[in-house]
């Protein structure tokens, strides 16, 4: 069951780019897009500060189609997918977030929960909570 959490990440966001089509040298066809996320802090001043990253994804072409309903600028969405490590041709360590599912979000509620956490009570059938004191 641990396999399928190996290597995998969950990023929410909202879609900034979508570039072309490009194909590898073995035929697959995928693109990037990438991901806006803003960092929020406040200075030494108390100012709030907003700090933009920019994730790049790919996609292959086995789940383009998947992707079509959601894949627009501006939308507000929570991807799934595998952390791919591999060696560039100067023999250093590169990663690649690859794309296999999604959550569109811009439909959601600001400030509602998007996680349904009711998986951690399962199996807890006590209709009262016991104190122990804490």
């Amino acid at each position: 069951m641990l396999s399928e959490y190996m290597n995998s990440f969950s990023l929410i966001g909202n879609i900034s780019y979508i570039g072309d089509i490009q194909e590898q040298k073995n035929g697959t066809k995928y693109r990037y897009f990438q991901l806006a996320q803003n960092s929020k802090y406040k200075d030494k001043d108390g100012n709030m500060i907003s700090k933009p990253s920019f994730i790049e994804i790919k996609l292959y072409e086995n789940v383009f189609k998947d992707f079509e309903k959601v894949l627009e600028v501006g939308k507000y969405i929570n991807i799934f997918g595998k952390i791919n490590v591999y060696k560039d041709s100067n023999n250093k360590n590169k990663i690649n977030l690859i794309a296999n599912n999604y959550r569109d979000l811009s439909k959601q509620k600001q400030h509602v929960e998007i996680f349904d956490y009711d998986w951690l009570n399962e199996g807890d059938d006590r209709e009262e909570v016991e104190d122990y004191g804490l």
